[in-house]
């Protein structure tokens, strides 16, 4: 005689164990197994343990448990001004004056043509006035040689200068009608040198 092996747990079924048969469908179990499934394991019998019951959740509990009302009363509660330092006086900086404000700027604001201020926040010098350019010279650069900034290395601007001449040479002159554009723009609305002295006539 064979050993039967127990649908639950896959073991088989010696003679010595305590067995059952299923009422509906005869199949041996541990005794055990059957208790702990609660009946039947073959699936379609009649004395297999009833399916747990679907769990279903409509939209307005979802909402609910979403946003408890503890946190909706929370975020709806006014916020208490904080108290007033002990004395009843409230302290107010000094505005600043002046040359802290330069200082800042010179230590902070980057300038346009030099890069950041002095480390130390000390006042910068102010450059050297030089000779006024000709604003004839600049025009005829910039129609004639815009392309390659040469406008822009004349008024000082070297930097622009260094971009415009690269977008050229950099693009074997393909992009030099765009630089062109650039310098009679240029030279249409730029009356002062780097150092900001006027062109003359």
């Amino acid at each position: 005689m064979t050993a039967v092996a127990c649908p639950y747990c896959r073991a088989k079924i010696g003679p010595e164990e305590q067995s059952l048969a299923c009422e509906g469908c005869g199949t041996l179990h541990h005794a055990d197994c059957y208790a702990e499934n609660g009946g039947c394991t073959i699936f379609g019998c009649g004395k297999a343990p009833a399916d747990e019951a679907k769990l279903s959740v409509s939209t307005p509990e979802l909402v609910s448990v979403a946003t408890p009302s503890a946190v909706i009363a929370a975020e709806t509660r006014p916020v208490a001004p904080p108290p007033p330092p002990p004395g009843g006086q409230v302290a107010v900086a000094a505005p600043a004056s002046t040359a802290e404000l330069q200082r800042v700027a010179n230590v902070v604001v980057p300038s346009i043509f030099g890069g950041f201020g002095s480390p130390g926040g000390e006042m910068t010098t102010a450059p050297p006035v030089s000779a006024p350019k000709s604003r004839t010279t600049f025009i005829l650069l910039g129609a004639l040689l815009g392309a390659f900034g040469a406008h822009s290395f004349y008024a000082g601007y070297t930097k622009k200068g260094a971009i415009q001449l690269a977008i050229t040479l950099l693009t074997l002159g393909f992009a030099g009608p765009m630089s062109w554009v650039w310098a009679v723009i240029d030279i249409c609305t730029i009356n002062q040198d780097h150092l900001g002295v006027q062109f003359e006539s």
